[in-house]
């Protein structure tokens, strides 16, 4: 479905502050916002549709805690009538990274094909914003499937990874785990990674090497930027809400063991794909 339109980066005044954590394998930044002042989230279109747009609520985290950052709910408003809009939004005032984290846990949505995930390396370029995504995917609501898009424009996402969670998510489409499910993904230099989990199955956290809860891949070139860690929605038709929470962003400085022992496992990751792909032939990748 093509947008109608095009909007820019729409601005939302929150009284919350980011809570930003370090995170197994690598160092976080100490840099985040002054805690004296209202805080703002910044919100771009990736696909615009008409004049569509999702209202923001934020509420601040309930305490302190690495995992108890703020809870945003988007709402497509009733006067929307599309359900093409994919939006990215991260907290304004942070300086622009190459290497960073984001994380989230989805919370609750009302709508069948409402996606959620999370967006790494935004920028604005010329008119357009560019982004990656880690995504669940909707397509015939096999959601223990996940996607990586590379966005830049075009309102179309390259879609350059895709990775069915067999082990946390159920080997059948149709019987995914409740929520609430934590997403975390990484970029550092080339590589991403993420991982996924239900947290009504799995309350701890699985490191990044665990095969049966993420994967690795390697970024095209040109993919290595600065630009913001933040989260992403789309898909809410006309009413529909979703909520997340325990929202968190952050910088990360990785030394050189960390990054050459992240390139071993994304090596280790590209080449089992090959084997199964090699095992598997005429089946196309389809993802949303």
């Amino acid at each position: 479905m093509q947008g109608r339109g095009r909007r820019g980066f729409g601005v939302i005044a929150v009284g919350l502050l980011m809570a930003l954590a370090p995170v197994p394998g690598a160092h976080a930044g100490a840099e985040g916002l002054d805690a004296a002042a209202p805080p703002t989230i910044v919100s771009a279109d990736l696909t615009p549709d008409g004049f569509d747009r999702y209202q923001f609520g934020v509420l601040p985290a309930p305490d302190a805690g690495a995992d108890r950052g703020p809870t945003v709910t988007l709402t497509s408003t009733r006067s929307n009538r599309g359900a093409n809009l994919r939006t990215v939004w991260w907290l304004d005032g942070a300086r622009p990274t190459v290497d960073q984290e984001s994380c989230v846990t989805w919370t609750e949505h009302s709508g069948p094909i409402v996606q959620a995930g999370v967006a790494l390396r935004v920028r604005r370029v010329d008119d357009h914003t560019q982004a990656i995504t880690v995504t669940n995917n909707i397509m015939w609501g096999a959601r223990n499937g996940w996607n990586v898009h590379l966005w830049n424009g075009g309102g179309r996402g390259e879609l350059i990874g895709q990775s069915v969670l067999s082990y946390s998510f159920g080997s059948s489409p149709l019987a995914v785990p409740p929520l609430p499910w934590r997403l975390c993904a990484r970029v550092v230099g080339t590589t991403l990674e993420f991982k996924a989990w239900s947290l009504a199955l799995h309350p701890g956290e699985p490191a990044w090497s665990d095969p049966g809860f993420g994967t690795s891949f390697f970024l095209p070139r040109g993919w290595i930027y600065p630009g913001q860690g933040g989260w992403y929605a789309g898909h809410l038709q006309p009413g529909d809400t979703t909520v997340f929470g325990a929202l968190r962003s952050a910088p990360l400085h990785v030394g050189s063991i960390a990054q050459i022992a992240i390139a071993t496992h994304t090596v280790a990751d590209h080449i089992k794909r090959q084997v199964a792909a090699s095992l598997v032939v005429g089946v196309q990748p389809v993802a949303v």
